[in-house]
C-alpha cells in the first residue's frame, strides 16, 4: 500500500512591493520563511530565494505536494512573475498550484472587521472589506480616498493603509503573518476547493506605444 505524503506547501508572492516565500507543514506551521522589499527584479530573486527557503525548511522540490501563488490585485508585471513560477513548478513536479488573493492574504488571521487597501501606484486603492472571520464582506474593486472615506470607521491593513491613514486619519492595523505565510495557510485550508492560479487585475493594463 501506498503512503501518502504529508502536506508541504511552498507559497509565493512577487505582486507587492516585496517578494515572499514561506515553506509550511501540513498544520500551517511555517518551515523557512524570507521576504525582500523589492518592487522591481523579481524574476531574478525569487528562484534563489525559493532555494534558499527549501534549505532553511531541509526540504528539496520533491518533497512539495503544492504550490501557493498570490494572484493579485497587485503589480501586473509581479502578478505575472509569481504565477508563472508556481504553474512552472507545479508542472515540473506534478503537484497542483492553489490561488490566492493578495486582499485574502492581507486580512487572514486578524479576527476582526477590517479594510485592505492597496496601493495601485495611480493615485486610487484595490480595496476590499472582510468581516471578522476573514470573510469577503463585498467584492474587491478600484476605489478613490473618498469613496473609502464611506467605508469606515473599521481599520484599515495592507500596503495603502499608512497612505490613506495620512489622507483621512483612521486606523492601521499591521498584517498578522507575512504575505507568502498567509496564502500558503489560504491554500491549505481549503486543498479540496482551491482558487484557480488565474490573475486578478481589476483594471487594465498601461499601454505604452
Amino acid at each position: 500500500m501506498t503512503q501518502r505524503k504529508k502536506q508541504v506547501i511552498l507559497a509565493l508572492d512577487t505582486s507587492g512591493q516585496s517578494v515572499s516565500v514561506a515553506v509550511l507543514d501540513a498544520a500551517g506551521d511555517v518551515l523557512g520563511w524570507a521576504e525582500q522589499p523589492m518592487d522591481r527584479g523579481q524574476g531574478e530573486a525569487l528562484m534563489a530565494m525559493i532555494q534558499q527557503v527549501l534549505a532553511a525548511a531541509r526540504k528539496k522540490p520533491a518533497d512539495l505536494t503544492g504550490i501557493a501563488a498570490a494572484v493579485g490585485p497587485g503589480s501586473f508585471t509581479g502578478v505575472r512573475i509569481g504565477l508563472a513560477a508556481a504553474r512552472g513548478l507545479g508542472l515540473a513536479l506534478g503537484v497542483p498550484v492553489y490561488g490566492a488573493t493578495n486582499c485574502e492574504a492581507a486580512a487572514f488571521g486578524l479576527m476582526q472587521p477590517v479594510a485592505v487597501v492597496l496601493d495601485t501606484k495611480r493615485g486610487d486603492y484595490y480595496a476590499q472589506l472582510f468581516d471578522k472571520a476573514g470573510q469577503p464582506a463585498g467584492a474587491a474593486g478600484v476605489k478613490t480616498t473618498r469613496q473609502l472615506e464611506r467605508l469606515l470607521p473599521r481599520a484599515v491593513v495592507g500596503d495603502g493603509a499608512e497612505r490613506l491613514r495620512r489622507e483621512i486619519g483612521c486606523a492601521v492595523l499591521d498584517r498578522a503573518v507575512p504575505s507568502a505565510v498567509a496564502v500558503g495557510r489560504i491554500a491549505l485550508g481549503r486543498l479540496d476547493r482551491p482558487l484557480p492560479p488565474d490573475p486578478v487585475y481589476l483594471r487594465e493594463a498601461d499601454v505604452i506605444c
